[in-house]
């Protein structure tokens, strides 16, 4: 489907149409070789002149032949200011939407460019083109445009197509908005905010790198996501299908894999020996302190404490399961550990015995920093 080519302008009629007329002074005598020298001279000159012309008329015929088939960026044919503003709509939708059902990403992008001022980045022409192999535009249908001129011209054109297996009823706008009379598309991309979940975690849409947080421009089709981050995969696999320009995108979430849960237990498992091990009054993995005297009036021996766990506490920490978290997903967070039981030597007195803390020393919640090869633990 393409836009209807205005016919081809003849020349100016009017005005004198050769050169003006005037009689030759009279010529001397011309010797014999003269006379062949300058037929020679003649014969050149015409043969040169007739060949300007054909070069010349060559010369037009391309010209007039690329301004009758060459598109412009967002604005249809050149020659369409000379078409009603419906035809206009209509072949510059119908054209968008035949190269989308040909694949031809980088001809969608002429005809429908995607603008500074969208608000949103572009992504490259190939993960564009990947986009129409995953989900093919099919059964394309241009309805009547409905075009208001009262000032700029702008207008919508319905349009109706399947995307994959989906069919899609959508409008597009249309819009003279620098008054040059040729209608341009305008807002004619789906608008996807990437999330912020996903950040850090080598985010890639059909191949192309992305920016969590940042806005992208999406055309019609399917958008494949990957993460390229060790550790992490994303709770689906299926590809986002565009559609409607009004889509609402549902992204899959980040994940650990199972290589990555178990990358983390490891970690934790050896943050929790390490803090068994203190034999201080003070120990970490945010284990409360033991406090310096008991409520009966025992005072407790720096430097002598003695922490264990219990197999269902250990058991704990084998089978836990990291989460990311939703603003900084390569910082997975744990459960609790559990209960700690905590014996320290003591003395009231002059009397040695040996005390047991009760109601503390339990641990906190493990967050470990994946993206950090070291994966370091912290706690809360």
């Amino acid at each position: 489907m393409t836009a209807p080519t205005p016919p081809p302008q003849g020349p100016a009629q009017g005005g004198p149409q050769g050169p003006h007329h005037f009689t030759p002074p009279p010529a001397g005598p011309v010797s014999q070789s003269s006379a062949r020298k300058n037929l020679v001279i003649a014969g050149v000159l015409s043969g040169g002149g007739c060949l300007l012309v054909i070069v010349v008329v060559i010369a037009l015929i391309i010209v007039l032949a690329v301004r009758g088939g060459g598109s412009g960026g967002g604005g249809g044919e050149t020659g369409a200011a000379d078409l009603p503003p419906e035809e206009q709509a209509t072949a510059l939708v119908a054209d968008y939407f035949d190269a989308l059902a040909a694949g031809d990403a980088e001809t969608a992008l002429e005809l429908n460019p995607v603008n500074e001022d969208m608000g949103a980045a572009p992504l490259p022409v190939e993960a564009y083109t990947a986009a129409l192999e995953a989900a093919p535009i099919t059964g394309v249908e241009v309805g009547a445009p409905v075009i208001d001129d009262g000032g700029l011209a702008e207008g919508e054109v319905p349009v109706t197509f399947t995307v994959g297996d989906q069919t899609v009823s959508d409008t597009y706008r249309v819009h003279d908005y620098d008054d040059d009379g040729v209608m341009e598309l305008t807002g004619g991309h789906t608008m996807a905010q990437v999330p912020d979940g996903l950040d850090g975690l080598g985010l890639t849409v059909n191949g192309a790198e992305v920016t969590a947080g940042e806005p992208i421009a999406l055309m019609p089709g399917g958008y494949e996501v990957a993460l390229g981050a060790e550790h992490f995969a994303l709770s689906s696999t299926d590809p986002l299908l565009v559609g409607e320009l009004a889509t609402s995108l549902e992204w899959p979430e980040a994940t650990l894999t199972e290589e990555g849960q178990t990358a983390f237990r490891g970690a934790v498992d050896e943050a929790v020996q390490a803090c068994l091990e203190q034999t201080t009054l003070e120990a970490g993995c945010a284990m409360s302190p033991v406090p310096t005297t008991s409520d009966d009036g025992w005072t407790m021996v720096e430097d002598t404490v003695e922490r264990t766990i219990s197999e269902d506490t250990q058991r704990t920490i084998d089978t836990m399961e990291a989460t990311p978290s939703s603003d900084e997903p390569t910082y997975v967070e744990g459960t609790s550990v559990g209960a700690v039981e905590t014996t320290i030597e003591c003395t009231k007195d002059g009397q040695k015995g040996r005390c047991e803390m009760w109601l503390g020393g339990g641990m906190g919640i493990p967050h470990v920093d994946m993206a950090d090869p070291e994966l370091p633990v912290t706690w809360s």
